[in-house]
């Protein structure tokens, strides 16, 4: 068993979290990419390393009229195919290995080089025509290897442990769980105890979640979790993104859609929910980090299916056969479900 899923298309960024002609470094899978984007929201991604002295080409800078990237080190230019500007207007072979990427509208995708195993689904495509696209949490590094941190997304029974605080979740009901192969639905509802005026006035947004929080989780192995929430300003949904960055840390943000917009309010709503939802983060990440070594359970919960689930295809990924496909990058041919 491999511990980095080779195969697997993973969600990288939305174009709105990269800042215009501003390198920005990322791990994936142990290796270290810069990736930027330009004036016409083209985003390019190369391997960090300077292929001549071994600098950090995250730590230079972007050339706008070239769209290239230059090393700190020797100022030494690079375009987006890893090619060298050399003296005179030369350009040598590619030097720098590219990230290969694939886009749908604003979203980044990344085999991380490797032979895909997996379509990228359609599911943010679909969201992004039906609902607002709000904004996404800042990204966090949680220190954890990737399956603890896949397999709590697919916990139904921790909420009212590791959300209690905040959330006020005392019990949770679990309605349905639904196994199509890689793809996975849960029907879950959380009952909630009312929370306290300083934690309304902290966070705003509690004031539109039920006591009776019904949630549809639809789970893409293994990458995404996106969750549907009915509230009495609409439905919201949260699309929980992870990827592995080592061995032993996980990379996570969460883009949020809402089906309504409130005008003049949306500044404040926005703020609140991405905030509400970013204590998630931290509750999890902080429960999974203070975690002994893993060691077989003693103790088994009820509604655990879904955890058996993405523990199955993990540990079989091995067996799974690559995807046939005529070529791969923004417009290949890849299938995309």
């Amino acid at each position: 068993m491999v511990w980095n899923l080779p195969g697997v298309p993973w969600l990288i960024a939305h174009k709105s979290m990269l800042q215009v002609n501003k390198p920005k470094m990322f791990t994936i899978c142990g290796k270290d990419y810069v990736l930027w984007k330009n004036e016409r929201g083209e985003v390019s991604a190369l391997e960090n390393i300077c292929p001549h002295m071994g600098a950090k080409l995250s730590d230079g800078w972007i050339c706008p009229n070239t769209n290239t990237i230059a090393c700190p080190f020797h100022a030494l230019e690079f375009d987006n195919e890893g090619r060298a500007i050399l003296p005179n207007d030369k350009i040598s072979k590619p030097l720098a290995k590219p990230l290969e990427l694939f886009f749908q509208g604003d979203f980044i995708w990344t085999y991380a080089n490797e032979t895909p195993k997996l379509p990228i689904p359609d599911v943010l495509e679909k969201l992004s025509s039906q609902y607002r696209y709000i904004g996404s949490t800042k990204e966090v590094t949680i220190k954890a290897p990737f399956l603890d941190v896949l397999e709590i997304n697919h916990d139904l029974n921790h909420a009212k442990g590791t959300h209690r605080e905040v959330f006020r979740i005392n019990s949770t009901k679990v309605d349905d769980f639904q196994d199509n192969g890689y793809y996975s639905i849960s029907k879950i509802r959380h009952f909630r105890a009312e929370n306290t005026l300083k934690e309304y006035l902290k966070n705003p947004s509690l004031l539109f979640t039920p006591k009776v929080l019904g949630l549809v989780l639809e789970n893409y192995f293994p990458s995404l979790v996106v969750v549907y929430t009915d509230t009495p300003v609409g439905k919201a949904i949260q699309v929980f993104i992870i990827y592995p960055e080592t061995e032993t840390t996980t990379r996570t943000f969460i883009p949020i859609f809402a089906e309504k917009s409130f005008g003049i309010l949306n500044p404040l709503l926005e703020k609140s929910t991405i905030k509400s939802t970013e204590e998630i983060i931290h509750q999890d990440g902080g429960m999974l980090e203070t975690l002994y070594p893993r060691f077989e359970p003693k103790i088994r919960l009820e509604n655990e299916e879904p955890v058996h689930w993405v523990r199955k295809h993990y540990y079989s990924w091995n067996d799974l056969t690559p995807l046939p496909c005529k070529g791969r990058g923004e417009n290949s041919e890849l299938l995309i479900i």
